[in-house]
This record gives structure tokens, C-alpha cells and sequence, in this order.
């Protein structure tokens, strides 16, 4: 049989990856669905072929497909994505414009037993989406909820597994894995007992009800927390990639700061006129910037100010983020880091892991993070370094810019 000529002619739309996700092969309907051509696409890495909307306030196509596919190449096994928003670049202008798909992803193992390509389908459901109104709305928000929370509860077990499977590499983990799932059962409990409540008064399909609101913000919470989770065993069993690419600092702390929920804190943002570029991985290098800002609105009254600045010293990137809430013991700055370890003073609930996959990440890009108080109640400073892309020179300091934030 020419299996060729069969993946030409198949109707849906597949994409075959490496192992590296950079893009080996493509069939007809991919490159219909996706207004692409082949040329364009063979060789590149998928996430620069297909990068985030830009001016889409909370993307998050590349973080939630990259999880998928780790999962994948973590698990040996086939992952079923829930329905995404992923814009795409169309014409020659390369203007994005709204598409919704329905993903799966799935191993293709060779010979030695090891995973030699990923095959990556999609189903274009946008107008699917974007078209239901009503009570097909509520009950296609409900299903897409539903299948949200069964990929998320399978993700937790992969996630769990290979922790378990780490073996002698993390015995010194098994008491804050202990600590972990004593949480981790308390704020899985609170969720899926809302989750549930709401499911049965939206079963009664009586069309909008507010049930749906709590429905979707415990679904949110379960998603952070599996999301944490999933990174954070990344980084311990040192799983966790990252791409290089050239990043513009400057322009990434700008959006972080103007998209990250702050509670109604002031934040002071100082950057410098030049980009300051280097070469890492954007989607991580945004998570290492949400956390610091989350970790510092945990700790911080709603009436006090936040601090982020951005400059640059000979071959390195510095970003820092200060508060001037419940700061911490000295003697205890580097236990931060470790997993579910959560400071006094903390308010709202988390697992303890946003500084874990901090210092998990900013390792890969041959950095350090640090953090730094005078003691309790004098606030906390964390402070991130960067290599500077080679051909980028040395910048003042900064000055102060106004970053506007709603939130």
C-alpha cells in the first residue's frame, strides 16, 4: 500500500512532528486548514511556525499545545487535547485571525521502542464555536469543561507517575511530596465539590445561571494547580525544555505586567530604551515573570506597591521583582525555592511550586534567581539574571515607564 498517498489523501488535517517538535511532513488538509504552504513549513520548529497572537491579552495556544506534546513524549502515549483557541497568521501581511481547534496528539514509536514523530491532528471548530448562542452555548461550555477536567485529572496522574517513577533521584522529595498531596486533596476536594454542585444545576439546562461562573473559575483553579504541578515535575526530574529563541525583554516585561491580575496594587515598572534581547524561551521566561508577580501579591497588603525593573550589566539581563509586604527570615531565602514550600504571610491559596519552576527554568537559560529580605514585615526582593544575546550591548539602567493595569 502506498501509505503515502493515503496521507495526502485523508481528509483531516495532520502534521507529523520529531521529537525536537520541529516539523517533518504535513498533508494537504494541514495546509488548507492552516492557509500554509509546505515549503514554509518543513524544518521549522512548530512554535515558529505557529507562534501566540501577539495582541491576544492571555494566549495561551503555545503553552497549553507544548504541555500536551510533553505529555506525549513524557507518557509514550496519545493525549487528547480540549478545544483550543490557537490564531493563526493569514496572508501576506501575516494578520492573525481567530481560530478554535480540536487537537490530538499521538505517538508514533520505532523500531528501538523510543517515540521517532509525534502525529499532530486538528479539527477547525471555529465556526462551531464562535457560532453557538443559548442554551447550545451553555451546554457546549459545560461538555468543553468536562473534557477539560478528565485531561486534567489524566495529566495529574502522568504527573504523579513520573515523580514516583524518579525513584532514589527524589527521596529527599517523599516528605514535601507528603505535604504535597495533603494539599493538593484539600484544594482538588474544594474545586471538584463547587465543580459538581454547579454540573447539577446546569443539568437542569435552564440556560444562564450563575452556577456557570463558579463552574468555570473552580475549573480555572484546577487547571493552575495541575499546570504547577505538571512544571514542577518537570523540573525535578529534570524533564523541563525550553526553546532558544531571541527574546525581547523590555517588550515581554511590558505585556507581563499590564496582563497579570494584581488585586488593585500600584506597580512600579522601570525599563530601559534598549530591547534588551536574549535568547530563551518566551512562553517560559512569561511564567518565570507571572510567578514572581504572583508570589509577590500573595505576599503583599492590596494598599502597598509593587516593583518590577529591568536593566542590564556586562552580559546580563537583570529583572527584578520587589514588594514591600511580609518579606521572610535571611536565614531561609533558599528554601523558597524548594517544592511546596509556601512563606508565612502568604494570602490565597497555591501548592508552593511558582518559585520551584522559577529557579527550574531560569537554570536552563544559564541564569540565577535570588531573593533577598531584611526580615518579616520588611518586604521581599527576587532577582532574576539572564546571558544577554552576544550581540547585545550594555544599556543605563533603566528609567521609569508607566505600565498601565486594570486588574
Amino acid at each position: 500500500m502506498d501509505f503515502a498517498l493515503l496521507f495526502a489523501a485523508t481528509p483531516s488535517p495532520y502534521l507529523v512532528l520529531g521529537p525536537d517538535l520541529v516539523i517533518v511532513e504535513v498533508n494537504p488538509a494541514y495546509l488548507a486548514a492552516t492557509a500554509t504552504k509546505r515549503e514554509e513549513l518543513l524544518g521549522k520548529h512548530l512554535f515558529t511556525a505557529f507562534p501566540d497572537n501577539p495582541e491576544l491579552v492571555g494566549a495561551d495556544g503555545v503553552r497549553n499545545l507544548r504541555r500536551s506534546l510533553e505529555t506525549v513524549l513524557a507518557t509514550g502515549l496519545p493525549d487528547t487535547m480540549p478545544l483550543q483557541r490557537y490564531d493563526i497568521p493569514v496572508g501576506p501581511g501575516g494578520e492573525f485571525v481567530e481560530r478554535h481547534w480540536s487537537p490530538v496528539n499521538t505517538p508514533l514509536i520505532g523500531a528501538d521502542g523510543a517515540i521517532a514523530y509525534i502525529l499532530h491532528r486538528v479539527e477547525d471548530v471555529t465556526e462551531l464555536v464562535v457560532g453557538r448562542t443559548g442554551d447550545e452555548h451553555l451546554r457546549a461550555s459545560l461538555e468543553r469543561m468536562r473534557v477539560d477536567l478528565f485531561v486534567r485529572s489524566r495529566e495529574l496522574k502522568a504527573a504523579n507517575d513520573r515523580l514516583a517513577e524518579a525513584g532514589a533521584a527524589l527521596r529527599a522529595e517523599h516528605l514535601a511530596k507528603d505535604r504535597f498531596f495533603a494539599a493538593v486533596s484539600h484544594e482538588l476536594r474544594n474545586c471538584l465539590g463547587a465543580l459538581r454542585a454547579a454540573a447539577e444545576v446546569l443539568s437542569l439546562d435552564v440556560g444562564e445561571h450563575p452556577a456557570l461562573a463558579v463552574l468555570e473559575r473552580q475549573v480555572d483553579g484546577l487547571n493552575r494547580m495541575t499546570g504547577d504541578l505538571l512544571d514542577a515535575g518537570r523540573v525535578l526530574t529534570g524533564a523541563l525544555r525550553v526553546d532558544r529563541l531571541p527574546v525581547r525583554m523590555r517588550d515581554l516585561v511590558r505585556a507581563g505586567v499590564a496582563a497579570v491580575e494584581l488585586g488593585g496594587r500600584a506597580v512600579a515598572v522601570t525599563l530601559p530604551d534598549s530591547p534588551v534581547r536574549v535568547l530563551g524561551d518566551q512562553v517560559r521566561l512569561d511564567q518565570v515573570l507571572r510567578n514572581l508577580l504572583a508570589n509577590a501579591v500573595r505576599h503583599s497588603p492590596v494598599d502597598t506597591a509593587i516593583a518590577v525593573s529591568l536593566a542590564t550589566r556586562p552580559g546580563e539581563a537583570v529583572l527584578e521583582v520587589s514588594d514591600t509586604g511580609a518579606g521572610f527570615d535571611p536565614a531561609t531565602a533558599e528554601s523558597l525555592f524548594e517544592a511546596f514550600t509556601r512563606a508565612p504571610g502568604a494570602r490565597g491559596s497555591g501548592l508552593g511550586l511558582g518559585l520551584l519552576v522559577v529557579r527550574g527554568v531560569v537554570a536552563l537559560h544559564g541564569g540565577a534567581v535570588t531573593a533577598h529580605s531584611d526580615g518579616p514585615g520588611t518586604g521581599a526582593r527576587f532577582r532574576v539574571t539572564l546571558p544577554l544575546e552576544p550581540s547585545t550591548p550594555d544599556v543605563p539602567a533603566g528609567r521609569a515607564e508607566p505600565v498601565h493595569n486594570n486588574r
